[in-house]
């Protein structure tokens, strides 16, 4: 299922090229002021934290994204797990696209708001789904203890 991280790399790129395009100052309300769509760098990590290291946030994310990927490989010769492939696919993909932006402008594209919380794109998105799903994979491994979680 690797043919999928390119594809969530295009759609991100796709997205936050529009937000660049047709976004640069503007704030359009999508659910009256709690949710809306607007251009917004962002040197930080997902969601806006830790703003100003965007290149180590570069280096860090692409260890990360590499020790993903071997454990990935690796976990997938033994076990065949649809939602653990998904979820890690999910999680590469999306962390591809925000490194691919660090290293072409040295910043993040983020386009969607939510008020009191953060901005984000969708790139932030896949990481966090994955993420979830990578959770329920393992919280649904645990409850057979006959089962290595690793």
């Amino acid at each position: 299922m690797d043919w999928l991280i390119p594809i969530i790399l295009v759609l991100d790129q796709i997205s936050k090229k529009m937000a660049q395009e047709y976004l640069a100052g503007k704030n359009i309300n999508i659910i009256g002021d709690f949710i809306s769509l607007s251009y917004v760098t962002n040197t930080g990590i997902a969601f806006g934290m830790l703003q100003g290291y965007s290149f180590f946030h570069g280096i860090l994310a692409t260890v990360v994204v590499t020790i993903i990927y071997i454990f990935r490989k690796n976990y997938l010769k033994n076990n065949n797990s649809i939602l653990f492939d998904i979820s890690t696919i999910f999680i590469i993909g999306g962390a591809l696209g925000n490194i691919y932006d660090r290293i072409r402008l040295n910043y993040v594209v983020d386009m969607f708001s939510v008020k009191y919380f953060s901005v984000f794109n969708v790139a932030d998105s896949f990481v966090t789904v994955g993420g979830i799903l990578l959770a329920i994979y393992y919280w649904r491994r645990s409850k057979d203890p006959w089962k290595k979680t690793f």
